[in-house]
This record gives structure tokens, C-alpha cells and sequence, in this order.
């Protein structure tokens, strides 16, 4: 499948956005997310479905993922991006779309690196023109510089990857034998192993494991499709958030 520029140039875009302020930081809290990106990146280029099946494939990577003191693991949004665009024109499927995501969600910390270190000189820049009394330029060094830097760190790279990637990846397919295109099927398998254990790691306690088990009993044993599970879920979330609120009223105290 080729990628014409204007593809590339539009998932380049939801990629700055991802990472962006804009929109009431709707762009960090969704479109940062790998479902999302496969969504709109498989609705970019016309195969929707496939996008959000890849998408899901990589958010399950990443659900452990969380970013504290400007460290991070990994870049969820790009993986979400380059990993979908690059699995749909490459024909690939979810197992070594998975496989090919995390390397791409790995390196492109670089370019977090990069920013972050560079909007490092705006703060000493704010810092100055607070010093020579001048207040009402903050919020344009907070605001403007940082963007452009975002904006030439984010969209020219996954601009890039996105239209010239497809070639590489086929040329790379195509010197590859069966055996090595299993190993990358069975990675692909166990990386959501992976993102699993890390959530768990992180939510994981006396109170809410047995509501992990009880969601998996449910889903291997009786077989109950996802979306049962989650409304089943959902009220058990509200009645037990009722029964602690009504604990610690100040009536019944």
C-alpha cells in the first residue's frame, strides 16, 4: 500500500497533537493513547478496523506507561502512529505490528529527550525577563517557543517515518525467511503479557485483585463477552464507591 504525502502529513499532525496543549489537553489524554492513534491512523488511510485492531494490540504494550519527572519508557503516541501506518502498508499483522512498535515507541524517546532539554532554555529565558520586570512576556515563552519546538520534534519525524517507512519495511520483509517472521509473531504474542504485568504492578493490591480474578474467571470460564464484563465491572466500581462514601459520612461517624 503506497502513503501519499497528504496521509503522512495528517498523521503527522494528530501526532504533534497528541503530545500538544491544544484542545483543553484533550490531545495528551486521547489521542496520545495507541487505540486512538491506530483508529485515526487506519481511518486516515482507509482501513479503520484494521488501525483499531492494531492500535488495541499496542495500547496493551503500554498500559503500565506513565511519565514522572520527564522519564519515560517508551513513546506510546508514536508507537500508536508510525507502529499502525507502517503494520497497515506493510501488511503486517497485530502480533508483529506489536513487535515492530515498541522499537519505534523506544527510539522516538529521543526526540522527548530533545525537547525536553531544549525547553529547558526558555525557563532561564522566562527566568530573565522576570528579573527585568517583564511579566506580560511568560506567557509568550511559555506558550509559543515550546510549540514550535514540539511542533519541529514531532510532526517533521513522523511525517518521515510514515512516508518513507513502508519501503524499508517491505525491503526488510523481503530478505526475511519464514523463521525470522515467527520470532517477531511470538514477541509480538508476549509483549502484552508484558504491558499487563506492568499495570498490575502498579494497581495491583489486596482490594483490587480480587476483582482482577473475578474479571477472568469471567471472561475464560463463562465466557462473557467484554463489553458484559465492563458494565459488571462499572457497578460493582459505583456500589463499592456508595458503600465507602457512606462510611465515612460525617452521620456515621
Amino acid at each position: 500500500m503506497h502513503v501519499t504525502i497528504f496521509q503522512a502529513v495528517l498523521i503527522g499532525l494528530f501526532y504533534y497533537i497528541s503530545w500538544s496543549p491544544w484542545f483543553t489537553y484533550v490531545g495528551f489524554f486521547t489521542f496520545n493513547r495507541p487505540l486512538v492513534a491506530g483508529l485515526i491512523t487506519g481511518i486516515i488511510l482507509g482501513q479503520p478496523l484494521e488501525g483499531a485492531l492494531i492500535g488495541a494490540g499496542i495500547n496493551v504494550i503500554y498500559l503500565g506507561f506513565i511519565s514522572a519527572g520527564g522519564a519515560q519508557m517508551g513513546d506510546p503516541s508514536f508507537a500508536g502512529y508510525a507502529g499502525t501506518a507502517l503494520a497497515i502498508t506493510s501488511g503486517l499483522d497485530v502480533s508483529t505490528a506489536m513487535a515492530i512498535a515498541v522499537p519505534l515507541g523506544t527510539i522516538a524517546t529521543v526526540l522527548w529527550i530533545g525537547k525536553m532539554t531544549i525547553n529547558s532554555f526558555f525557563v532561564h529565558w522566562a527566568d530573565r525577563e522576570v528579573e527585568k520586570g517583564n511579566i506580560d512576556s511568560l506567557s509568550l515563552i511559555n506558550t509559543i517557543p515550546p510549540q514550535i519546538v514540539l511542533f519541529l520534534l514531532s510532526f517533521i519525524p513522523a511525517t518521515l517515518v510514515v512516508y518513507f517507512g513502508p519501503d524499508a519495511v517491505s525491503g526488510m520483509l523481503s530478505v526475511m525467511n519464514d523463521s525470522v517472521l515467527h520470532v517477531f509473531n511470538v514477541i509480538g504474542a508476549m509483549l502484552p503479557a508484558l504491558g499487563i504485568a506492568m499495570n498490575l504492578k502498579l494497581i495491583g493490591n489486596s482490594f483490587t485483585m480480587p476483582f482482577f480474578v473475578l474479571g477472568i474467571i469471567m471472561s475464560v470460564y463463562f465466557k462473557l463477552d467484554i463489553v458484559i464484563i465492563s458494565i459488571i465491572g462499572l457497578v460493582i466500581a459505583l456500589t463499592v464507591t456508595a458503600i465507602k462514601g457512606n462510611n465515612s459520612s460525617p452521620n456515621n461517624a
